[in-house]
């Protein structure tokens, strides 16, 4: 089984705002695919982590714990699933800034360093504010994650608006399927 990552990149709702993030949401159905599989798994959501803005220096700069907690469950994964918003045509701002200073620099990179995602499936659920949006997301995140090494596995979730989804049981439904993917996929796609 996988040592499995579940990754909200959502900082909704504000503080006092009652609106739930669908990105957050969206991600029990993950979970329930997990807990079919018996798999176990570490959550992390960036609403609740207090990540500096990227300034350049390395990621052991920063001296930040709650960077240093992104850091270590994601080198412990084997399999990490991103649950991403995104607004006008792109992934959220302060997820892309996390990968940012999880990357450090990369004009920085000596041939010879390890990318920082190096040898980690991960796969995507975005959730736009329509069909556009979501898809461009996707396409935004497979690229940077794919430039940092990681596998981005070919099978994901991309969600437009979910106040408009006709059939948003079967959205869900696919959701829990990927959660199981989660628990036995394989750089490469083997299981």
């Amino acid at each position: 089984m996988n040592r499995v990552t579940l990754f909200c990149g959502s900082r909704k709702p504000a503080p006092g705002v009652e609106r739930p993030s669908s990105a957050r949401q969206l991600l029990l159905a993950v979970q329930a695919g997990l807990a079919d599989e018996q798999t176990s798994f570490e959550q992390l959501d960036l609403r609740d982590l207090d990540i500096p803005q990227f300034d350049g220096r390395t990621c052991a700069e920063y001296g930040s714990p709650d960077l240093d907690k992104v850091r270590a469950a994601l080198d412990a994964s084997d399999v990490i699933v991103v649950s991403a918003p995104a607004y006008w045509n792109a992934v959220s701002g302060p997820l892309l800034n996390l990968f940012d200073v999880l990357g450090g620099a990369n004009y920085d990179l000596t041939p010879d360093r390890e990318l920082p995602l190096q040898g980690k499936v991960v796969i995507l659920l975005v959730v736009g504010a329509d069909h556009s949006s979501a898809h461009l997301a996707a396409a935004q995140l497979r690229s940077t994650l794919s430039a940092m090494g990681a596998w981005v596995a070919p099978r994901e979730t991309v969600v437009g608006n979910p106040r408009q989804v006709p059939d948003f049981a079967a959205v869900v439904r696919d959701i829990r399927e990927l959660g199981r993917y989660a628990a036995t996929v394989r750089p490469g796609g083997g299981r």
